[in-house]
């Protein structure tokens, strides 16, 4: 990276931290944070799906979120770059995300994280509810 450009985790006054098992309640802050303060105002939650064959394993990135108060200050990308070095760190060479066509600010912020899309001809839904 050129010393002249700041790294893309980095944004002004927000630590980004890596959760570990028992941290689950700050991600729940998210739903009430109203303000400022040194509260959690955004996170991304992927998972690590092991495989048999191929790859040993690729990320699935189940959910990105960022309080409405602080979007656009380029918080969600920092969290996506973060992710990216922590796939590196592990050894995962590729990972994917699900959205609908029609997600405009989701679509561009996973463009501009560096992703391709892939045409989805089927996909299949299942209840568990009882009916």
């Amino acid at each position: 990276m050129d010393e002249g450009h700041a790294n893309p985790t980095d944004v002004p006054g927000i630590a980004i931290r890596l959760l570990v098992q028992g941290n689950e309640g700050l991600v729940r802050e998210l739903a009430t944070y109203d303000g400022p303060g040194e509260r959690p105002v955004g996170f991304v939650l992927a998972h690590e799906l092991p495989r048999r064959h191929g790859d040993r394993a690729n990320l699935f990135v189940y959910e990105v979120d960022v309080a409405e108060s602080h979007q656009r200050r380029g918080i969600a990308s920092a969290l996506l770059a973060r992710l990216s070095d922590l796939a590196r760190e592990r050894g995962i060479p590729t990972g994917f995300v699900l959205t609908e066509p029609d997600n405009g600010p989701a679509n561009a912020l996973y463009r501009d994280a560096g992703g391709a899309t892939e045409r989805v001809t089927v996909e299949w839904t299942f209840s568990y509810a009882g009916d």
